[in-house]
């Protein structure tokens, strides 16, 4: 049984949660609160596998929460689950420690899916925010790494898995793996050595050979 919370000032989005999980033998609605003080509380009591939490919640920093219950619950797969698609909120949600980010306008027919892939894989972006995301890096003239991924690669040089790089930069393994996707589609490589190997031809890390 896959057990799921929701943080949403909407009782109406609750509602609707709660109707689609009674359909689905899996599924079970585990509780909702709606306000970001009382995120804590619900998730400590209620020990959901999946928390959708709304990115734009009245009264409160949703980012920050999504950061201190990714800190507190590191087991938890956090979801942003928004009314809001755009590139600049998904990487708000992934700096802050999210395995996931839904948009409202996803069908209820296909949200339970969704539920069971943050709970067996441990992540899911999707799919038409994560590609504006890349192409937009793409398309920028940044340099090819930023200051977070270039501190991961480093760490892939140094043989460290998603969990070992995670515990070294202070974010989840679900985050970290999305960093190396972006990183590997951008520049258009297919392993994570590839990365290391491109980072030490720009002399941007030490060749560790």
């Amino acid at each position: 049984m896959i057990r799921f919370c929701v943080v949403d000032d909407h009782e109406i989005v609750h509602d609707g949660l709660r109707a689609m999980a009674d359909r689905e033998a899996d599924l079970e609605f585990a509780g909702s609160v709606t306000t970001a003080d009382e995120a804590e509380g619900l998730v400590a009591g209620a020990r959901p596998d999946v928390l959708l939490l709304d990115m734009r919640l009245a009264g409160g920093n949703s980012t920050d929460t999504c950061a201190a219950l990714a800190a507190a619950f590191p087991e938890l797969k956090i979801a942003v689950f928004s009314g809001y698609g755009n590139p600049e909120l998904l990487e708000q949600a992934i700096r802050a420690g999210a395995a996931g980010y839904i948009l409202k306008e996803t069908t209820t027919a296909r949200l339970p899916d969704i539920i069971r892939e943050l709970a067996s894989s441990g992540s899911y972006f999707d799919p038409r925010l994560a590609s504006g995301l890349l192409r937009r890096a793409a398309g920028s003239r940044q340099p090819a790494f930023n200051e977070r991924e270039l501190e991961i690669v480093r760490l892939i040089a140094r043989g460290l898995d998603n969990h070992g790089i995670g515990e070294q930069v202070c974010i989840s393994p679900h985050t970290v793996k999305f960093h190396v996707t972006a990183m590997l589609r951008r520049h258009e490589l297919g392993r994570r050595a590839e990365l290391v190997r491109l980072a030490m031809d720009l002399h941007l890390i030490d060749d560790t050979r």
